[in-house]
């Protein structure tokens, strides 16, 4: 009985690992690590790059935080030399660097863990966990026939908007006279109307050269990123300090830690989406070629 259920384990690993080996999950997975690295470097140089705009903006403190630039200052710069990295084609040379940026994210998110027992802040370790990951696989075409150069152009300006929105909103003071804007769905909280507008656009460049790209490939990009939706869902209305479902008590304001429940809740929900979503991508597909 045993040697039968791992027989068949065995076959159903051979089969995903033979779906998984396909031309188009290897491009798609060298996109998402670009666009990855990309987001990752948004989300670590926002705050660097406002903090010299004040400087030159004769701010003398700048923002006034005396180690801003230590350590999501080199994060970010790692972060972006990865993606620069993809773009050349050097994968297994972005993989490398991206291991010691997906080292830090994971550090992050446990420390927060340790000190708040948060956890809102998981879905950017999911991600770079991912990235060095997705780009040790070689595929048959550069990333950047893969997604074409006005892809390629709007993934830059995404990375332009997002990083330049808080620097845009506090050295014009566009936000001087607005309301803060309390959000889960920017990433971010307690941020203007003007920085949240222009974060925003810039997601939306994201997601445009994710859902402009070819059918066969955009799903396969689609699939890959569900383990990560999926946990930013759970810790922004699941299991975070806002979270509705899933409710956590507090002691003194402060979050009780985490389950042995809510933490497989956490750990393989991700993975399970995944591979329902894995499921019915290539069964769409198979239905699709046999009425073909």
């Amino acid at each position: 009985m045993l040697a039968l259920l791992g027989g068949a384990f065995r076959a159903h690993v051979r089969q995903a690992g033979a779906r998984f080996s396909g031309d188009a999950w290897r491009e798609a997975a060298q996109a998402l690590g670009l666009i990855a690295a990309l987001m990752l470097f948004v989300r670590d140089a926002r705050v660097p790059v406002l903090h010299l705009a004040m400087f030159a903006d004769s701010y003398p403190d700048g923002i006034g935080e005396k180690f801003v630039f230590w350590p999501v200052g080199p994060v970010a710069v790692l972060w972006l030399t990865v993606a620069v990295s993809a773009v050349f084609g050097w994968g297994r040379a972005a993989a490398a660097i991206a291991v010691g940026g997906a080292t830090f994210e994971v550090v992050r998110v446990a420390e927060d863990y340790g000190q708040y027992s948060t956890v809102f802040h998981l879905w950017p370790a999911v991600l770079a966990a991912m990235v060095p990951l997705v780009l040790a696989v070689r595929a048959p075409r550069s990333v950047t026939a893969s997604l074409a150069p006005w892809r390629l152009g709007a993934l830059a300006a995404a990375t332009l908007v997002s990083v330049g929105a808080p620097t845009i909103a506090m050295v014009t003071g566009a936000d001087d006279s607005t309301t803060p804007v309390y959000g889960t769905w920017i990433f971010t909280s307690g941020v203007g109307r003007i920085e949240a507008i222009l974060l925003t656009a810039g997601y939306l460049l994201f997601a445009l050269a994710i859902l402009s790209t070819p059918a066969v490939l955009r799903r396969r990009l689609l699939a890959l990123v569900v383990p990560v939706g999926v946990t930013l869902l759970l810790t922004r209305v699941g299991l975070g300090s806002t979270g509705t479902f899933l409710k956590r008590s507090t002691h003194d304001g402060v979050l009780a830690v985490l389950t042995p429940a809510q933490w497989l809740t956490l750990v393989l929900t991700p993975a399970l989406l995944f591979a329902v979503a894995v499921a019915i991508l290539h069964r769409r597909e198979r239905s699709g070629r046999r009425g073909a």
